[in-house]
């Protein structure tokens, strides 16, 4: 049984990818692959078999580029997820297995280079943007992304978070997921010894009181 963003789906004992979705932000929640958080943290045998299992399945069935999950939205907050989670998804797995998992980041990564300004104002391109950055810091001759990808989040944070640290939705919890997204930039950026733009510090001053009052 599945409960995202409010929907319940079951399908016992069968991939979280023959559920129909029941509504279209269902499918996007599956897609995004949020779920990992949850399963990450449970880290049971049997948690870490769900998780391997839906994710190269979802390497076999939609990897190629092709399926609903091919939104730069979708694919920045997959990268974030499969990168935090490379450890939890890589344990017992074979060689063949890693190189298809890596093979598919690389290829999501260049698909998001080249589309990320389709993703909508606001949490969309603040994710986007975000699974790019990982994407350059994580990927092994990926590095080339850093820069640009920094750059265009930095511009994203003077544009889509305003002077009283809202964005133009107004939705408290889209705030909250852009808070977060910027903080992981920031402090991901600052792990791998890249330069934080300042930007990116200016947004999150700006957005903490907001998120406070």
């Amino acid at each position: 049984t599945f409960l995202l963003v409010g929907s319940l789906g079951e399908v016992p004992e069968r991939p979280l990818w023959d559920i129909p979705p029941p509504d279209p932000e269902f499918g996007a929640a599956a897609q995004g692959f949020a779920w990992l958080d949850d399963l990450a943290v449970l880290g049971t045998t049997e948690a870490r078999r769900k998780a391997q299992a839906w994710t190269w399945d979802w390497i076999a069935r939609f990897g190629a580029g092709r399926g609903p999950g091919w939104m730069p939205d979708l694919i920045g907050r997959r990268i974030i997820r499969w990168v935090h989670h490379a450890t939890f998804l890589m344990a017992g797995r074979s060689k063949s297995e890693t190189e298809a998992f890596y093979r598919s980041l690389a290829r999501q990564s260049a698909f998001l280079s080249r589309r990320w300004q389709a993703a909508a104002p606001g949490l969309p391109r603040i994710e986007a943007l975000t699974g790019l950055v990982y994407a350059g810091l994580s990927l092994i001759g990926s590095q080339g992304l850093i820069a640009p990808a920094s750059a265009a989040l930095a511009r994203a944070c003077a544009t889509e978070v305003d002077e009283g640290g809202g964005i133009a939705s107004r939705n408290p919890e889209d705030l909250l997921e852009v808070l977060t997204l910027l903080t992981w930039a920031a402090s991901a950026m600052t792990d791998a010894g890249s330069p934080v733009p300042q930007q990116l510090y200016a947004a999150i001053a700006r957005i903490a009181p907001a998120m406070r009052s």
